[in-house]
């Protein structure tokens, strides 16, 4: 459509210039429908106004029509590569907008893993307090244990004493006072 547009304010104006040389290829690409009718209303547009005049004037319609002909195949090629170009500008602001959310996700991620190393690192650290305390209390036992089984020898001892002094029955009670 715009190509039409730009066709028919221009076509008074057009006229016969120099082209660049293209490839075999691109000369018998297939025409889009859009060229088909770009084509199709300017070969309807020169025809009614081109029904007057002699073989001279049919010269430079022929010359009028194939630059124009030509200049609204590059019309609609130039409506082709800006809707490419716009569809291309549309995934990049996607694609944009993703990285953000996903630069934001890992900012997160980051921040919350920082807490977790912090939380670990209070832990670790509470842990290996508490470690500690259980060393020294299995140091206490283990000092308390054998205050206690020495202590439990010397009463078995005193015990056997105090039998023996029994079947004796000939004992005297000492105190003694210390003094300091």
């Amino acid at each position: 459509m715009a190509a039409m547009e730009a066709l028919q304010s221009t076509s008074a104006l057009l006229e016969p210039q120099t082209l660049t040389e293209i490839s075999d290829d691109e000369v018998n690409l297939p025409p889009s429908d859009d060229e088909d009718d770009a084509l199709a209303a300017a070969k309807k547009e020169l025809s009614i106004m081109g029904t007057e005049g002699d073989a001279a004037e049919d010269k430079d319609d022929a010359v009028k029509l194939d630059s124009q002909v030509n200049g609204v195949m590059v019309l609609s090629l130039l409506d082709k590569i800006i809707g490419a170009v716009d569809q291309i500008q549309q995934t990049q602001s996607g694609l944009e907008a993703r990285q953000q959310e996903m630069e934001r996700s890992v900012t997160s991620i980051q921040g919350d893993l920082t807490k977790l190393s912090k939380s670990h690192s209070t832990t670790s650290n509470s842990v290996n307090k508490m470690m500690e305390k259980v060393r020294k209390v299995s140091v206490n036992v283990k000092t308390v244990r054998a205050t206690l089984e020495k202590q439990g020898g010397q009463i078995k001892k005193l015990e056997s004493n105090e039998a023996e002094l029994l079947k004796r029955r000939n004992f005297k009670v000492m105190i003694y006072q210390v003094r300091e």
